[in-house]
């Protein structure tokens, strides 16, 4: 209860410092008498709105998944208002914003004031830092303008970044070298920024010859996220169908229904525990929902034969990694994870297949992958047998490690399931033992 409230005090602190530098930074710029002229007047009228816009209404790129566009409007205005110009702009456009966002729900004073006063301060820095270092205005053709516009940009994204990650780690009270090492881990958005970015230079280009000229980038942005909103909606329903189709191969036999769900959410739960990237760990999710889906073309006698394989059956079923991979390689969501499904069925000593990777060799996600899909295997019901009890899987999955299970996935694995690491090694192999059931590969 402590800690919350120390939590809490920090993030008050970080959050009413951002507000109070901010107005700091207004009065500052205002006591210098920094006056408009008409075309600032229109360039601020223009991109209030588009910053506002920006905020309102991010465009979709994922599933789940969009990107607020404000940081184009708000970058043109470092490069073509004064800073007090900007600073203004900035503030009011994204506390409006705010407070239209915020209305289907409670509205967080803490959230409308570091919001405004994270795109007001990084707005400031950047608009000082390209007139300190510009030697004239947009246009211009003097290279310093150029070196201004890269120094603007990234400490505008500096002090957002350092402002955002402030806030995050005084909610989260996670030991501050670790917090940094996540923090720049998980910026996987880099490229959005990098493009936002640039699109507000184009636009500051635009405006410094005519104020009216913003509108001609305005107009394609409904397009634009018309366009980006109906190809997630088409790459979504895509993915879906995939799953959808894995579980059809799932159904044909009873005894392994629901397995490439289960796969997929013990292996979101390896994941968390190797403490992954969100990015990566869903890219292993993903593949694991569909890692069994090459069996569609495995015929039913063989798939579903109730007793152990002949060599050649096994070698007909051995088919499936690669069958899978050559499907799910066809869909960008999927593509990425190719590889953990075309491997999922490698050893950890090199005798799996269908290439005989061996230790880090193996992708991870498809060492992930192995650990969820033995785990899954040793508790079902199969025709033969029961499914068997957790000890067993245990002790079972401990006697295969670093033989056919990766130690250090298998270690995560067990974090999970509350079990302990035997201290001495299990050498006798359990009852209904999974090394000699080639039928569940």
């Amino acid at each position: 209860m402590e800690g919350s409230r120390r939590s809490e005090r920090m993030v008050w602190v970080v959050v009413g410092g951002s507000g109070a530098l901010s107005a700091l930074t207004i009065a500052a710029l205002a006591a210098t008498n920094r006056s408009l002229d008409a075309n600032q007047m229109v360039l601020v009228v223009l991109l209030g709105p588009l910053v506002a816009l920006g905020r309102v209404f991010p465009i979709q790129i994922a599933y789940r998944r969009r990107m607020v566009t404000d940081t184009a409007p708000l970058f043109t205005a470092c490069l073509v208002l004064n800073p007090l110009a900007a600073a203004i702009t900035a503030g009011v456009a994204i506390f409006g914003a705010e407070v239209v966002t915020g209305r289907r729900t409670r509205i967080d004073p803490r959230q409308l004031i570091f919001n405004s006063s994270q795109a007001l301060l990084g707005v400031v820095a950047g608009a000082l830092v390209f007139e300190g270092v510009a030697n004239g205005r947009l246009p211009s053709e003097s290279t310093s303008v150029m070196v201004a516009v890269a120094a603007a940009a990234l400490v505008m994204a500096a002090v957002n970044d350092v402002l955002v990650f402030c806030v995050i780690w005084a909610q989260t009270g996670v030991r501050f070298d670790r917090m940094v090492w996540d923090f720049v881990r998980g910026r996987t958005d880099l490229p959005h920024d990098a493009a936002l970015y640039l699109a507000g230079f184009v636009a500051a280009l635009l405006g410094s010859f005519h104020p009216w000229l913003l509108l001609l980038v305005a107009v394609p942005l409904p397009v634009l996220f018309r366009a980006m909103r109906n190809q997630v909606a088409l790459r979504e329903q895509t993915k879906q169908a995939v799953i959808e189709l894995a579980d059809v191969v799932d159904e044909r036999d009873p005894y392994t229904f629901g397995h490439c769900r289960r796969v997929a959410d013990f292996s979101r739960e390896v994941c968390k525990q190797l403490g992954l990237p969100h990015d990566l760990a869903e890219e292993i999710v993903l593949a694991a929902r569909v890692h069994d889906v090459g069996k569609i073309g495995i015929r039913d006698a063989v798939l579903l034969k109730p007793g152990r394989l002949t060599d050649e059956e096994f070698a007909h079923i051995k088919e499936h990694p690669e069958i899978g991979a050559r499907l799910t390689a066809r869909f960008p969501d999927f593509s990425h994870g190719t590889r953990y499904i075309r491997h999922h069925h490698e050893k950890f000593d090199g005798s799996g297949y269908p290439m005989g990777l061996k230790g880090a060799d193996i992708p991870l996600g498809a060492r992930v992958i192995a650990v969820a899909d033995t785990y899954d295997a040793i508790t079902s019901s199969r025709p033969y047998r029961d499914g068997l009890p957790d000890e067993t899987a245990r002790l079972e999955m401990v006697r295969v490690s670093g033989s056919q299970l990766d130690p250090e996935v298998l270690r995560a694995w067990f974090a999970t399931k509350g079990w302990e690491w035997p201290e001495t090694p299990v050498v006798e192999a359990p009852a209904g033992s999974i090394v000699n059931e080639n039928a569940a590969a």
